[in-house]
């Protein structure tokens, strides 16, 4: 009697789907830390924005300001914003701010604009009714205004909103990320309020990290030191000079279980490296064959969900095959990302992205290095002819996907990725 096949289950988007692995496989799974204690998220963000770090407690810091702006990320980036924005506004109005002298702007950067339910349900109705929050506008240079000259950026363009804000409180989660090391800390003023062209420039110092000389990805996430993108941020937010900053750290169910505030670079520093004590998994073991799962809102798009499938690739021997469950029900992403598909070999396109920088570009050219590496199947919503023409082998059936990799490719060990993204 053969064995019974191992159940499994990966995220696609906002589903799980279940496929059966066959038995007698060795499967790897990202093992994290022990299970944390118990605590009262209201109780760390209380401690952060009383106690901060190199900086004045957050009410007496707002004393004296005309008014205040709350940066907040946008939906694709997990925050738990309507647990931690109530305590932080109640602070204030213990400054003496009524609602008229709050303001709140979502940090978009370049993605697309979210609708009112999802800016909803990211801050809170009490949050939505009361303050009635904006979300930046990369693209209406009416809307933004110069808060800096940076010696790399150049002019620097934020939302008018941040811009004459006399106190600007940058808030959001602790998570890796691919070009700052990590999410939050001043990547919420610029990029997340910045105008395209400063978005653009800032985005165009990732190239020293993350391309080798030899053309090849060099992995940054969850790494804060020598990345000259983070420099420059944490450069520009200290020249504005008004910036206050509130970081959380998220365990897998999105409940908060750290907080830093105050200045900052010394915050986002520290909840990072609380981060890396909570939550980091062990290291990758590379295997045979890699299976990743994307959950939303990161595989909302085919650019949030590629930082699924970077994650994979840590985890693949040279050549394994990957399964990548990308459902990205918006679409392949930014308008600018599809053409870099037809930019040539990826040395011309390597050359091109040096001459004329933007992110879809990175994007695109860190995918293609994938593909020219691994065979990745891709389940998608995203129709196959373009999926196809960035190198990926679409499926309509991940079970299918599964069944293919193992009959063609030679697989002994599994790396089992429920949620990659995360």
């Amino acid at each position: 009697m053969s064995a019974r096949p191992n159940t499994i289950e990966l995220a696609y988007g906002a589903e799980r789907l279940t496929l059966l692995l066959p038995a007698g496989l060795t499967v790897q799974q990202p093992v994290g830390p022990p299970a944390l204690p118990e605590v009262d998220p209201l109780a760390l963000v209380a401690h952060a924005l009383d106690q901060p770090l190199d900086a004045l407690p957050l009410g007496e810091a707002a004393r004296g300001k005309e008014r205040v702006t709350i940066v907040v990320p946008d939906p694709t980036r997990p925050s738990a914003a309507r647990v931690y924005l109530l305590p932080l506004i109640a602070r204030l109005a213990r400054a003496g701010y009524v609602p008229q002298r709050i303001r709140v702007v979502i940090a978009r950067g370049i993605h697309p604009a979210a609708s009112r339910a999802e800016v909803e349900q990211l801050v809170g109705s009490e949050v939505m009714d009361g303050l009635g929050p904006v979300q930046s506008s990369p693209d209406l240079p009416e809307w933004n205004a110069t808060i800096a000259t940076d010696e790399e950026l150049g002019e620097v363009r934020v939302h008018r909103l941040v811009a004459d804000a006399g106190l600007v409180i940058l808030t959001g989660a602790i998570t890796p990320h691919h070009l700052a090391g990590f999410d939050g800390g001043p990547k919420a003023l610029v990029p997340g309020t910045a105008e395209r062209d400063t978005v653009l420039a800032a985005q165009r110092l990732t190239l020293r990290t993350l391309v080798a000389p030899d053309g090849s990805i060099v992995p940054i996430a969850g790494r804060l030191e020598r990345n000259p993108f983070r420099e420059a941020l944490l450069r520009v937010a200290r020249a504005f000079g008004r910036c206050w900053l509130l970081n959380v750290v998220l365990d897998a169910h999105g409940k908060i279980v750290g907080a830093e505030g105050g200045e900052v670079g010394a915050p986002h520093a520290a909840a990072a490296r609380l981060w890396q004590r909570l939550r980091a998994p062990q290291a990758p073991i590379p295997c045979d064959l890699v299976l990743a799962g994307a959950s939303s809102p990161r595989a909302d798009d085919l650019v949030q969900a590629h930082k699924a499938l970077r994650a994979a690739l840590a985890w693949a021997k040279p050549g394994a095959p990957i399964l990548w469950l990308a459902r990205a029900g918006k679409g392949p992403g930014h308008p600018e990302l599809l053409p870099w598909f037809e930019s040539g070999r990826l040395e011309r396109h390597l050359a091109a992205l040096r001459r004329a920088f933007h992110p879809d570009g990175l994007t695109a050219y860190a995918l293609r290095r994938a593909t020219a590496e691994h065979r990745v199947y891709v389940v998608s919503e995203v129709s196959p002819d373009i999926t196809r023409g960035m190198g990926l082998w679409p499926c309509a059936d991940a079970q299918a996907a599964l069944d293919h990799a193992l009959a063609h490719h030679e697989v002994r060990s599994v790396a089992l990725l429920p949620d990659a993204g995360a």
